[in-house]
């Protein structure tokens, strides 16, 4: 006992006590039901700050290893979850649901969406894995973060509605197409991104909306690949892309101006901050078509495509516009933002009357015939030569300087 009442004594001995003192009231207040009261407005503090929205915890429970909570901001939209940790591993694993279905309040998507899911990990890995249900699809994801900056992202996309998601980002659209796919990139936090990424559609229904009206002069690749103080880091990408339309329509509002009919195409997109190419292939129209868009410094610079045997009906359709011919088309064009050369070509080409006569209201009988058109593209305009060979008539065009006197001889032989 003499020696227990002289230990008490030392130093070693406040401060062993004050220690376990300081544990108990750190338990006191971290793990007891008193403690979580107090902690709860701290909490919604946290959260309303984290969300930018106020936050109203409703069951928040901590305890040594075990948490629960239930939060909801003033429009009904609800976060909830709970699980365990570990104080000595630093580990963490949890379940969560977030049901937002009014468009505001810490709903960070501004439409309904729901999601659930469970996380795990600690400070050098950590996965989650959920899925969610939005624009009347469902998405599977899972997402691995290492030191907390995103390292892989999987998705599995399962007939997400195309029309409410472009409405979403202030495009029109009138189509029942449904998109679903794959997105599988690793990579992230190293900027060494490889992967694949794979998207289809159905559609039973389309109807052509007007295109809008969009000034891109804000919007480009340096933009949106800067951080917050402007500044690019190095990276490297090597993403297969594979995409199956079933109406090209859909692309109306990207590409500005219409499409209809089926479109496939398979590339990659490849390089890094000096040098990307997107290198692409397609049998659009049951063509041989390959396509590629260079882009140093991030900036386009010029598009090579290459068409080879395109069914001409099929070429026509695709551009929703009446085919007033058949045949085969052939097409070469190298073009940047000031020049380039188109070079097209018509293989056992045949005109269709009715066509020509009810959308293009031009009167003549059918004709066989083989044309070459090439167009050379500058600031000063579009010089063309052409020659057209049919069984009625010949004829050869040199350096016209524009369209309209081009097609104006063109029609002079067609009649």
């Amino acid at each position: 006992m003499n020696m227990l009442h002289r230990f008490r004594r030392t130093k070693t001995a406040k401060v062993l006590l004050a220690f376990i003192a300081f544990i108990a009231v750190l338990y006191l207040i971290l793990f007891s039901l008193w403690g979580n009261r107090l902690m709860s407005p701290i909490v919604e503090k946290a959260l309303s700050s984290g969300f930018s929205t106020p936050m109203n915890v409703q069951e928040f429970t901590l305890r040594h290893n075990r948490f629960h909570m239930i939060a909801q901001d003033d429009f009904g939209n609800t976060l909830s979850t709970q699980g365990g940790f570990s104080l000595l591993t630093l580990r963490l694993y949890a379940h969560y649901r977030l049901e937002c279905f009014r468009a505001d309040g810490m709903n960070p998507m501004r439409v309904p969406f729901k999601t659930v899911g469970a996380f795990s990990g600690g400070i050098g890995a950590f996965n989650i894995r959920g899925n969610a249900t939005i624009f009347g699809g469902d998405i599977l994801y899972k997402i691995e973060l290492h030191r907390f900056h995103l390292s892989q992202l999987d998705l599995i996309i399962d007939q997400i509605d195309y029309e409410p998601m472009m409405h979403y980002l202030d495009y029109p659209s009138d189509t029942d197409t449904q998109l679903s796919g794959t997105v599988d990139l690793r990579g992230l936090d190293r900027r060494d991104v490889m992967g694949t990424i794979y998207l289809s559609t159905q559609t039973k229904r389309f109807s052509p909306t007007p295109i809008h009206e969009d000034d891109n002069s804000t919007f480009n690749l340096k933009s949106l690949l800067a951080d917050k103080f402007g500044q690019i880091k190095p990276f490297d990408v090597n993403v297969a892309l594979d995409a199956s339309l079933e109406h090209a329509g859909i692309l109306e509002q990207f590409v500005g101006l219409p499409l209809a009919g089926a479109l496939s195409a398979q590339g990659t997109l490849s390089g890094d901050k000096t040098l990307l190419k997107f290198k692409a292939s397609s049998d659009v129209a049951r063509s041989n078509t390959k396509f590629t868009v260079i882009i140093p410094d991030l900036e386009p610079s010029s598009i090579l495509l290459d068409l080879r045997n395109a069914d001409a009906q099929q070429t026509f359709e695709l551009f929703a516009l009446p085919a007033p011919i058949t045949g085969q088309i052939s097409a070469y064009a190298e073009l940047n933002a000031t020049a380039g050369t188109l070079q097209t070509t018509i293989r056992k080409g045949s005109t269709i009357p009715d066509i020509l006569q009810q959308h293009y209201r031009i009167t003549q009988p059918l004709i066989h015939f083989d044309a070459d058109v090439n167009a050379d593209i500058s600031e000063k305009g579009v010089h063309y030569r052409a020659s057209f060979k049919s069984d009625l008539n010949r004829m050869d065009i040199d350096n016209t300087t524009a369209h309209d006197q081009m097609l104006r001889e063109l029609l002079k032989t067609l009649r």
